[in-house]
């Protein structure tokens, strides 16, 4: 039975979310968590990178607005690590940051969670694609 779960747990999608708001990097982990990614959580774009290098992240959720790096150029060091991995930009700002051709798709804060969420599995369809076609398509 244990066997079981344990192949479960493991075909559950990896999702890292950086955030250096510690509410919303708790509400996220909450959410995904109860839609059942596992999720893996970073307070910097430094951790962020360190958790993407070490694990077999799925996609990546990073607000634009981090201390230190933005989540742009998290997004830029990523893309040149594992291309394949799709990146979500969210933010507070009004209007798009510079730099979004790293990400995948960009989204503001304070849409509807069913937005967030069916971004999340387009994404993540995307990935999958990828990963069976290889990331030319083909």
């Amino acid at each position: 039975m244990n066997s079981t779960s344990s192949s479960t747990a493991a075909r559950r999608p990896v999702i890292l979310c950086i955030d250096d708001a510690d509410i919303a990097l708790r509400v996220r982990k909450l959410l995904l968590g109860s839609e059942g990614y596992n999720v893996l959580t970073a307070n910097s774009g430094e951790d962020g990178l360190e958790l993407f290098k070490q694990n077999p992240i799925e996609l990546v959720i990073a607000d634009h607005f981090l201390t230190g790096k933005s989540g742009t150029e998290i997004a830029r060091e990523m893309k040149e690590l594992k291309p394949e991995v799709p990146i979500l930009i969210i933010s507070a700002a009004i209007e798009k940051p510079p730099g979004l051709e790293f990400a995948d798709g960009f989204l503001a804060k304070g849409q509807p969670t069913q937005v967030l969420l069916d971004i999340i599995d387009r994404l993540l369809a995307k990935y999958r694609g990828m990963k069976l076609c290889g990331p030319n398509g083909k």
